[in-house]
């Protein structure tokens, strides 16, 4: 029988979401933390990262608008918000740019940030820090927050996260921090709705069996 993810892991679920209130979110889309700096020489040239960037939005670009509208309310100010990810992650592609391994979960990771700086704007109590950042410089991790509510410390849920497969992650991710539906999900990673779900449990219980001691009861 499918069991929804929010259903078998409740706890689990409840952390995510809260992590990600807190802006305690995950850069999804970019190349593993062990072949940092290695891959630059392969790195596309600017040019060809603009048109193919151009080609996210005009193929992404209304699906964003959706799920932003959903969190702003507001479909003119959810445009705004896609456009403006689009035009930092474009300035950060200039600069020092990271080497990106899928464009469309990067993308959504910059709506996603954009999306909680707008959030700010109207509601400034709503947190102090913001999903991390994909057009950030620096690699500074996030300081630790009061996760009295079911866990111990932010840092281990950052921690648990890194330590699963790219599509556990991206599935978890995606699912329980983005709240997007599985169809959603299943277009940006492409893949089946079926593996979709698979990875989000199996990650899940991964994470599950890494947090359980600092797990509150």
């Amino acid at each position: 029988m499918d069991v929804d993810p929010v259903e078998e892991f409740p706890v689990l679920a409840r952390l995510l979401q809260a992590a990600a209130d807190r802006g305690e979110g995950t850069v999804l889309g970019l190349a593993p933390p062990g072949r940092s700096r290695i891959g630059r020489v392969s790195r596309v040239d600017p040019k060809v990262f603009a048109e193919r960037l151009a080609a996210a939005y005009r193929e992404r670009s209304p699906a964003m608008i959706r799920y932003a509208t959903r969190k702003v309310g507001d479909p003119s100010r959810a445009e705004d918000v896609v456009q403006r990810a689009f035009e930092k992650i474009l300035r950060r592609q200039q600069g020092d740019p990271p080497e990106i391994t899928n464009i469309q979960a990067y993308v959504h990771t910059a709506v996603c940030n954009e999306i909680n700086r707008e959030l700010r704007e109207v509601i400034p109590a709503r947190a102090t820090v913001s999903i991390d950042d994909p057009d950030r410089a620096d690699d500074t991790p996030s300081s630790p927050v009061d996760v009295s509510t079911q866990v111990t410390d932010a840092a281990l849920l950052r921690d648990a996260l890194a330590s699963l497969s790219p599509r556990e992650r991206e599935a978890v991710v995606m699912r329980m921090q983005w709240q997007l539906s599985v169809a959603e999900a299943a277009e940006i990673m492409q893949l089946s709705t079926g593996a979709v779900k698979r990875y989000t449990s199996d990650g899940l219980r991964r994470l599950r069996e890494r947090l359980d001691p600092a797990i509150v009861a």
